[in-house]
Parts: structure tokens; C-alpha cells; sequence
């Protein structure tokens, strides 16, 4: 699977938020840089089919109302599948709202929404979407996606469960947030380091970093428990 980082901060830091493309196919999480990313990219927005989002705090879902009119201004037309927790289509309603007084009969396209839960598989195009709940301050989801052989794995904000190391076991890549160990409801570079350990992952990658953590001290005390370690930067 191609997998591009848009953006990989946290939500008050100076970095775009964290976002994750994945074969120009499948957005994980919208935050309100989003857009703006793609469009750097150049990405076409009619390409993307699913957006995943992983829970309900502005940094990961801020973004969506902008996408969707943009996709609507660019004359979109293919349905648009969005995965979020209970709740998600009356919390898009009310970002389209609030943010320009829309509805999704104003989009011009149909926009389905998918309530994920801990134990429920969902199949779309050729992948399959299984997910588990973190340790988060508000009701937060991991992800994994299996696409033939591959396994990407996303864990969202929160501390992760017994579920999310079941989830992510053996992924060939895994995204995990290390915002700080400071944190009960955050993971942090080390917590992730032995989440990867002991799920034989393959690589991971660190996103979501507290801009006050010192990235070089704890890289080095976590690449003691668990290589390799991908810091990536916006755009890899």
C-alpha cells in the first residue's frame, strides 16, 4: 500500500495536523489542514472514497466540512464513504452547518456514512476495516486495513488497550500517536516503541509528538526496544 503522511502534529503544535493518505484511496482523519495539504499534493479529491475518521476532537475531524464543499465545487459526483463512531453523520450534519449552513442534499453527491464498533469488519472496494477502542479522553477507534497480504495499522489518539495490540498484531506498518507519556489517555514515543515489540510489527511510524518532547532522547530509548522507527515528516 502507498502510504503519504499530509501531516503528523499534534493539535496546538506548529505542524499540520495528522493525516494519512493511503493509495490516494482512503483518508485517515480530516483535520483542518487537511485540504490544504491535498492541495499541495495535487491530489485529486474525486480519488479519494473513504475517510476514516477516529474520533470527534478538531484536530482530526475539523477538516471535513471544507473537503466535502471542495469536492462539491469540483463537481464530484461517485459516492463518498465516511467511518466514524456512533454518532458521525449527525456530527458532519453539524459541522456543515455550522460552518456554512449546508446540508448533504447541497453536496451534489451521496455521502455514506458507516458506524464501526469494536468487533465489526467492514469491506469496501478491496480492503477490510477492523477496528478497537484506545484509552482517550473521548470515545477514540484504531484502525487496521488489510488490502490482500498488507496490513496498515492507525491508532488514532489514546493510550492502547489489550484490543488495539490484538488489532494491530503483525502489522507491516504501524502509525501509532506518541503525543506524551505525561498523558493517561495519550500513548507516547516509548509506549509505542513496545506496542510495536510486542505486536511484531514490521516498521513504525511516529505521528502526533507533543512539540515540547525532547524526540531525540526518547528515539534513542525506544529504538532499544523496537526497530526500525519512522519519524515522518509531511508529505513522506
Amino acid at each position: 500500500m502507498k502510504v503519504i503522511f499530509l501531516g503528523t502534529g499534534e493539535a496546538y503544535g506548529a505542524k499540520p495536523n495528522t493525516s494519512i493518505l493511503i493509495n490516494n484511496e482512503i483518508l485517515l482523519d480530516c483535520g483542518p489542514h487537511t485540504l490544504m495539504q491535498l492541495r499541495k499534493m495535487n491530489i485529486n479529491l474525486n480519488e479519494i472514497k473513504i475517510i476514516y475518521i477516529s474520533h470527534f476532537h478538531g484536530d482530526h475531524s475539523f477538516g471535513l466540512p471544507f473537503f466535502l464543499l471542495a469536492c462539491r465545487e469540483e463537481g464530484r459526483r461517485e459516492k463518498l464513504a465516511i467511518l466514524g463512531f456512533r454518532g458521525v453523520e449527525e456530527y458532519i450534519r453539524k459541522l456543515l452547518k455550522l460552518s456554512y449552513n449546508k446540508t448533504f442534499d447541497d453536496l451534489g453527491f451521496k455521502l455514506e456514512t458507516n458506524e464501526i464498533s469494536i468487533g465489526k469488519v467492514i469491506e469496501m472496494l478491496d480492503y477490510k476495516f477492523s477496528f478497537a477502542k484506545t484509552l482517550h479522553s473521548v470515545e477514540a477507534f484504531s484502525i487496521s486495513i488489510m488490502q490482500e497480504d498488507k496490513k496498515v495499522s492507525y491508532t488514532g489518539d489514546g493510550s492502547p488497550t489489550k484490543e488495539v495490540e490484538k488489532l494491530v498484531k503483525s502489522s507491516d506498518l504501524l502509525i501509532a500517536e506518541a503525543y506524551s507519556g505525561e498523558f493517561e489517555t495519550h500513548s507516547s514515543i516509548l509506549k509505542s516503541a513496545k506496542l510495536a515489540r510486542d505486536t511484531n510489527s514490521k516498521l513504525l511510524a511516529i505521528v502526533h509528538i507533543f512539540r515540547g518532547v525532547k524526540v531525540e532522547e526518547e528515539l534513542k530509548k525506544a529504538e532499544k526496544i523496537f526497530t526500525p522507527i519512522l519519524i515522518p515528516k509531511e508529505f513522506d
